[in-house]
């Protein structure tokens, strides 16, 4: 590749890489290119210090404080002029020594852009009241809206519907419909109409009026939501609120455990209530009487689905929306021939080590609802049987077939999918899984999903299909974190069928930009679904199963495409006054939670830096 062609290369990439839209392939190819030609890298850094000059600009122009907008437009200034031509012609010497300078002012750049960020993060965090917020200026987004249903809005709440991002200080007036609320720390609030609600910062709310239910992730610590007569707060919970324009308010926990403080009518806290799940309680601030008793879950919309069942090509669903305790009998969801029943169970452990465990599994993109599976101990199988009789939802649909007497979802010319969350405590190389079973037994198990026999470690196999670590695909590095994986089988003539297998797929909606991380082939014709826990001494948690007929309909209920992004090249920390000087560093930059590449060439008011990686010295020597 001559200079000019390479030029170029190098130019489209470092492009992708600012718009957040870089192929990982290309990546790879930018980290070995700036190890070995000196003369990339300071074609990099020259790229990258206009970048981190407009992004700070782009801060100056939102923030509030007239002494940091004067220091990020200094900064601004006292960039150089560099020709991205001049690094073909130029001496070896001169390249090593603009190379030093400029990583100087690029780091200066990013810091002084970082701490404009911590400004604004701050803010966020103390903002006391709409109205401080609005004055100020500045439009800190702090959540998203990632649902709607026939909504209509009032006239404070602006010019807003599905997609809009929501500043802190923000005061949304719902008047009909349903709306979802998604915040920058992971928490989701669903809200009811008629209902007032002012968005304070990531982790706080205030509803003035009406009714909302809450979802609150573990990562989502320090989350509340204030009423004239609660503050309501905890983690890892889901509760719903009810506050009346009279003062008085109730608070129902759904599952966890939620810690609320009565306030005075002068906003002071008196007395700390503390409601497990299934408890609720009802303040009322005239009399300052508390009144506790039975949740209500039906007093409140938990859902933007329409219905509970088979709809728009979602044929079964599994959250686990059950109490703590065994999950053998449990037979919630929808799509399935009966209740949940254990094949195998630790004899030490008990029956109940096939179990629900409180709190939902959740990754980026996904708003957690219910509990989820836990196989809390080893020698453990469980299963449920799909709705695969004569009138049942997958016969209607056309997807079953008789097979050895056996009536499957295999139907030829069709295509199934399945959606899992999948979790293990720890990776000790023994066999865990979720199974697509034809019957009970091994000899049955058309697929797993998870890590194998015979040291085949993690990926898809089948002991139906007779494959052994010859024909066995992996999916990538084993790990301790949620996976969000999808199946997708397409049914062939005479049993020939096709598996594809994404993990972690880049989108939620669109599944020809996501890459295919397995493809197996063989019979995959299956009537039920089962986890698998065997050996070692880790946890396998599996939640939010869903059946199919299309990409959508097992991935596109949750909350839209908030903070899902192109996949890292390395992910660190942000930059703190202990970096290392003479890091080289690539900006990764996503627009305030939407998911989107920030376009360099223009000025975006309200851009935040959302991620920064390193390429430490010890990689690449300068």
């Amino acid at each position: 590749m001559n200079r000019t062609t390479l030029q170029n290369r190098v130019l489209r990439v470092l492009g992708d890489l600012c718009n957040g839209s870089i192929d990982p392939r290309d990546g790879l190819w930018l980290e070995e290119l700036l190890c070995r030609d000196e003369r990339a890298r300071v074609l990099y850094v020259d790229y990258m210090a206009m970048h981190a000059s407009l992004h700070a600009e782009s801060i100056a122009l939102e923030e509030p404080s007239r002494s940091t907008a004067v220091q990020a437009s200094t900064v601004q200034r006292s960039l150089p002029r560099l020709s991205f031509s001049g690094w073909m012609q130029s001496s070896p010497r001169w390249y090593g020594a603009l190379a030093a300078a400029i990583v100087g002012i690029a780091l200066f750049a990013t810091w002084e852009t970082y701490r404009s960020v911590s400004r604004f993060d701050q803010l966020a965090e103390t903002s006391g009241s709409g109205s401080e917020a609005a004055g100020s200026g500045q439009r800190l987004i702090v959540a998203q809206i990632t649902g709607t249903q026939n909504c209509l809005w009032g006239q404070t709440s602006g010019v807003i519907g599905y997609g809009s991002r929501l500043a802190a200080g923000q005061e949304l007036q719902l008047l009909e419909g349903l709306a979802e609320i998604t915040f920058e720390h992971g928490a989701t609030v669903l809200l009811e109409s008629p209902a007032t609600i002012v968005i304070h910062s990531p982790r706080e709310a205030a509803l003035r009026s009406g009714r909302l239910a809450a979802v609150v992730p573990q990562e989502s610590q320090g989350f509340r939501v204030h009423t004239a007569a609660l503050d309501v707060f905890d983690v890892g919970t889901e509760f719903g609120l009810f506050a009346k324009q009279s003062g008085s308010a109730e608070v129902h926990v759904f599952n966890g455990l939620v810690k609320a403080d009565v306030l005075d009518s002068a906003g002071r806290p008196f007395r700390r209530l503390e409601l497990n799940a299934s408890e609720a309680a009802r303040v009322s601030p005239v009399s300052t009487t508390v009144l506790e008793f039975p949740a209500n879950e039906e007093a409140f919309v938990r859902s933007m689905l329409s219905s509970l069942g088979p709809q728009d090509g979602l044929l079964a669903y599994e959250g686990f929306h059950y109490p703590e305790g065994p999950l053998s009998a449990q037979n919630g969801g929808f799509g399935w021939a009966g209740p949940w029943f254990s094949i195998a169970a630790d004899s030490e452990a008990g029956p109940d080590s096939n179990r629900v465990d409180s709190g939902s599994l959740t990754t980026e993109g996904i708003a957690p609802l219910g509990n989820r599976a836990a196989q809390t101990a080893q020698q453990n199988r469980i299963r449920r049987s799909l709705a695969t009789s004569v009138g049942g939802v997958f016969d209607v649909a056309g997807l079953v077939e008789n097979q050895d007497g056996v009536r499957l979802v295999g139907q030829d010319g069709n295509q199934v999918y399945l959606s899992f969350l999948q979790r293990v405590s720890k990776n000790d190389g023994t066999f865990y899984g979720l199974e697509l079973h034809r019957g009970d037994g091994n000899p049955n198990r058309v697929l797993c999903i998870g890590s194998a026999v015979e040291e085949t470690g993690y990926g898809a196999t089948s002991n139906y299909n007779d494959y052994g670590p010859h024909n066995f695909p992996s999916l990538g590095e084993e790990n301790t974190e949620v996976n969000l994986i999808v199946l997708k089988i397409s049914f062939g003539v005479d049993n020939r069928d096709t598996l594809e297998v994404f993990r972690n797929p880049e989108s939620l909606r669109d599944e020809q930009t996501c890459s295919v991380d397995a493809v197996l082939k063989g019979n995959f014709a299956f009537d039920r679904v089962s986890l698998g826990n065997f050996h070692g001494s880790k946890t396998h948690e599996l939640d939010e199963v869903r059946v199919g007929t299309h990409y959508l309909a097992v991935t596109g209920r949750w909350g839209g495409e908030r903070g899902r992004l192109a996949r890292r090249i390395t992910s660190l920390p942000r930059p703190t006054s202990q970096t290392e000087p003479g890091s080289f560093i690539l900006y990764m930059v996503a627009d305030a939670g939407m998911g989107e590449g920030w376009n360099h060439n223009r000025v975006h008011q309200g851009l935040r830096l959302r991620e920064a990686a390193f390429y430490n010295q010890s990689r690449c020597v300068y």
